[in-house]
């Protein structure tokens, strides 16, 4: 008696181009998972960062040996990113390093303290990429500019004076600051009337104890021709 005999037939796997067709489905949804993400493209918050991210200058006067020296305190505005949350936005007050300076003042002649440190800032979630463009330019057109929370920060505040002043520690956390557009016939814009920038913006920092740092800044990389 012949034995029996199991013919089995391979299910042929259809294959186009060297891909399975499996293969091509996990490709298809790459790239459709790749699509979708590009297409929600950046949050309001996220539009916020980048406008008002930027290495900015702000104008002062010491006197240094009898002498009155222009001068320009650094002021830094950085974004970082966080994948799927609202960005993390810090400002640093660069030391301006007064030396012999007995005194430093704004274009008013009012005194300014040499500013040390860097504040943490956060704002409010918002998350509708679809319309974050149309939310970014009518709140900048209605409001001049934005407003963060102050989420941590302590900064160093030091008259400038001969002999030298004990600085004064200030937690600005739970306080604001506003980055806001300067406008033609205005203080801040007559400060910075020198400074050949097109791009300017005024600063207000303000404790949840009510001191107030006002600083006119601009940027010297977008220098106007």
């Amino acid at each position: 008696m012949a034995c029996p005999v199991e013919i089995v037939i391979a299910k042929p796997r259809i294959r186009l181009h060297g891909l399975t067709v499996g293969a091509l489905m996990l490709l298809a949804s790459c790239l459709w998972a790749a699509a979708s993400h590009a297409q929600t493209g950046p949050t309001l918050n996220d539009l916020v960062a980048q406008w008002g991210a930027g290495s900015f200058r702000a104008p002062l006067m010491c006197d240094l040996d009898g002498k009155l020296t222009r001068g320009v305190r650094r002021v830094l505005v950085q974004s970082r990113p966080l994948p799927g949350r609202d960005p993390v936005t810090t400002v640093e007050f660069v030391d301006i390093q007064p030396g012999t300076a007995t005194r430093c003042m704004d274009a008013t002649g009012a005194g300014v303290p040499n500013i040390v440190g860097k504040l943490e800032l956060r704002r409010s979630g918002h998350r509708h990429p679809e319309t974050a463009r149309r939310d970014f330019k009518r709140a900048l057109k209605q409001d001049k500019g934005f407003t963060y929370l102050i989420s941590e920060g302590v900064l160093s505040l030091q008259e400038v004076a001969s002999p030298s002043a004990k600085a004064r520690l200030v937690d600005f956390r739970g306080g604001s600051l506003t980055l806001s557009l300067i406008f033609p016939a205005t203080d801040p814009a007559r400060e910075l009337a020198d400074f050949s920038s097109e791009r300017k913006l005024l600063l207000t920092a303000e404790s949840s104890q009510g001191d107030r740092i006002i600083l006119p800044l601009f940027d010297p990389a977008f220098v106007a021709r």
